[in-house]
C-alpha cells in the first residue's frame, strides 16, 4: 500500500528540507513527504492530491490554510503562541529528533490503527540475553557496550529490565516513557507497535534502547510469553536485527526468555561467592529441565579493568569496549 502524504509547509527553505531530509531517513515514518514554501503553490497541489498531514510554520498559518479539508493538521510553533486550540502545536526549534516522535506519537493516537508497519529486510532478529546470578559485575556496562557495538553494523535494541536501573542519572537525562509503555502500547494497539516503539526509544550513541521501567511493579505480572509475542512481532514489524536484553531475578518466567534467546552471556568473578552462585543457578537448570539454556550460555570471566570509559554515554574507549569487540562480536557474528 502506497504511503500517504505529509506536507511540510514553511518559508524556511533550508529549515523544511532538512527537516524532510532528517525524518525521510527514519525507517518507520508511515508518511511520503512534500515541502513547500510557497502557500498558493501549497494550494494547487492540494488540489490534486490528498494531504493526510499538514506540518506547517506558524508564520505560513493562515485562515486560507485552516479552511482546507486536510484530516491532521499541526502547528511549528515559532512564538509559542496558540493560533488554534484545536490543534496540536510543536517547538519549531526543537531537534528534529523530537519533532519526530512527536509526530509520530501523534499520529500513532488518531490513525485508528491505519498504518500498519512490516519489516522490509529478511534478516532473523537475533536475541542476546545478559543474566548472571550475582551482583556489581558490570553486566549492565557489558550489555550496553555489546549493543553500542552491534548497533554499528546493525539496527540494534537494548532493553534493561532492572527495577532500579539509575539509567536516567547516568546520562543525565529524564524520560517521558519506559518499558512499561512499551508493554501498553502492544497489548493496546500492536498493529501500531513500530511507531509508538520509535516515539519512545531513546540513543546511547547508535544504540536504540527503551528507558528501563520508572516503578517496578508496573511490570510484576508480565508473563514470559507477553514478552516472547512483543519480540516475534517487533521482529515482523521492525528493521532491527539484534535485541540485547539485560535480564535480573524477579521476573516473570526468565528462564523461559532465556530459552528463547539465541545466546545467553552469564558473567560470573573468580571469588569464591561467585562461583558458588553461579553454580548453584547452573544446577537449578539443569534440575529444571533447562539444559538447552546451559548449552546456549557463554560465560564470562573478565580481566581486571583499569579503564572502563570515560562516560556512560561514550563507550568507543576504554579496556571494556576492545575486549567486548575482539572476544564477544565473533561469537555473535555466527549467529548470522
Amino acid at each position: 500500500m502506497d504511503k500517504k502524504i505529509l506536507a511540510i509547509l514553511d518559508g524556511e527553505e533550508r529549515y523544511a528540507r532538512g527537516l524532510m531530509e532528517f525524518m525521510s531517513k527514519k525507517e518507520s515514518m508511515p508518511f511520503r513527504i512534500h515541502i513547500f514554501t510557497d502557500v498558493e503553490r501549497f494550494c494547487s497541489f492540494k488540489g490534486n492530491e490528498d494531504i493526510e498531514c499538514l506540518l506547517v510554520a506558524e508564520s505560513s498559518f493562515s485562515s486560507k490554510i485552516s479552511k482546507l479539508r486536510i484530516p491532521h493538521v499541526i502547528i511549528l510553533s515559532e512564538s509559542g503562541r496558540v493560533l488554534d486550540s484545536t490543534l496540536l502545536h510543536l517547538g519549531k526549534y526543537q531537534s528534529g529528533e523530537m519533532i519526530y516522535k512527536q509526530i509520530l506519537e501523534y499520529y500513532s493516537e488518531v490513525s485508528n490503527g491505519e498504518f500498519v508497519s512490516r519489516r522490509t529486510n529478511n534478516r532473523r532478529m537475533k536475541i542476546i540475553a545478559v543474566y548472571t546470578p550475582i551482583g556489581r559485575c558490570l553486566q549492565t556496562s557489558f550489555s550496553v557496550t555489546l549493543g553500542h557495538i552491534l548497533s554499528k553494523k546493525a539496527k540494534t535494541l537494548y532493553l534493561n529490565f532492572e527495577n532500579y536501573s539509575g539509567l536516567s542519572s547516568l546520562l543525565k537525562r529524564e524520560f517521558e516513557s519506559d518499558i512499561s509503555d512499551l508493554m501498553y502500547y502492544f497489548e493496546c494497539a500492536k498493529e501500531m507497535l513500530s511507531v509508538r516503539l520509535e516515539s519512545i526509544t531513546e540513543k546511547i550513541g547508535d544504540l536504540d534502547f527503551v528507558p528501563p521501567v520508572m516503578i517496578y511493579r508496573n511490570l510484576s505480572g508480565v508473563r514470559a510469553e507477553k514478552w516472547i509475542e512483543l519480540f516475534r512481532h517487533m521482529e515482523q514489524t521492525t528493521e532491527y536485527e539484534y535485541l540485547v536484553l539485560d535480564l535480573v531475578d524477579g521476573m516473570q518466567d526468565m528462564w523461559e526468555i532465556l530459552r528463547y534467546s539465541d545466546m545467553v552471556y552469564t558473567i560470573s568473578k573468580q571469588d569464591t561467592f561467585a562461583r558458588a552462585k553461579v553454580y548453584q543457578y547452573e544446577k537449578a537448570l539443569a534440575a529444571m529441565d533447562y539444559d538447552d539454556i546451559l548449552e546456549k550460555t557463554k560465560k564470562l570471566s573478565f580481566p581486571v579493568f583499569h579503564h572502563l570509559f570515560q562516560r556512560f554515554d561514550d563507550l568507543s574507549t576504554g579496556e571494556l569496549y576492545s575486549f567486548v569487540k575482539a572476544h564477544i562480536i565473533p561469537e555473535i557474528e555466527m549467529l548470522d
